[in-house]
C-alpha cells in the first residue's frame, strides 16, 4: 500500500511526464546551438567596444574576429538532419529544407570575420568599423533574416 507521501510522488510524477516529454525527445543540439550563438554575441559586443574605443586597441579585434571565424565553421554541424525536433528551437524549418543555403550563409559568416579580421592589421578605424558592420549586417543578420525567427 502506498503511504500518502509516496501517493503524492506518483501522481506529481505522472503530471509532470508531459511536461518533460518533448524535452527528452530533442536532438540535444539547442544547447550547443545556444551556446555557440551567444559567444559569438559575446565577441561582437567586444569588437563594437574595440571600435568605439582608442585606435591603439583595434589589433584586439584580430583575436575576436578569429573566434567568430571558427564558430562560423562549426554551425553547420550544430543544425544536422533530423536536429530539428528542439521544441526550443528559434531555427525556422529552412535551415534543414535548404541545407547548402545555410551552409553557405554560415559561410559568408565566416569570410566576413576573416576579412574583419584582416582589417585589424591596418590600424584604420573606419575600414575596422566597416568590416564590423558587414559583419553584423551581412553575417548574423544576414543568416537570422532567413533561417532564425523573427525576434520580438
Amino acid at each position: 500500500m502506498l503511504r500518502p507521501i509516496g501517493l503524492m510522488a506518483v501522481l506529481v510524477t505522472l503530471m509532470a511526464t508531459p511536461l518533460i516529454g518533448p524535452r527528452a525527445q530533442g536532438s540535444g543540439f539547442e544547447e550547443k546551438r545556444e551556446t555557440a550563438m551567444k559567444a559569438m554575441g559575446k565577441e561582437m559586443g567586444a569588437i563594437k567596444a574595440l571600435v568605439g574605443g582608442p585606435a591603439e586597441n583595434l589589433g584586439q579585434v584580430k583575436q575576436h574576429a578569429a573566434t567568430i571565424s571558427n564558430i562560423a565553421k562549426d554551425i553547420p554541424g550544430l543544425f544536422p538532419p533530423g536536429s530539428d525536433n528542439e521544441p526550443d528551437s528559434e531555427a525556422l524549418p529552412v535551415v534543414w529544407t535548404d541545407q547548402a543555403g545555410f551552409q553557405q550563409a554560415a559561410a559568408r559568416l565566416g569570410d566576413l570575420a576573416d576579412q574583419l579580421a584582416a582589417s585589424a592589421d591596418t590600424g584604420d578605424a573606419k575600414q575596422v568599423g566597416a568590416a564590423f558592420a558587414a559583419v553584423g549586417k551581412n553575417g548574423c543578420s544576414g543568416c537570422h533574416q532567413t533561417y532564425r525567427e523573427p525576434q520580438s
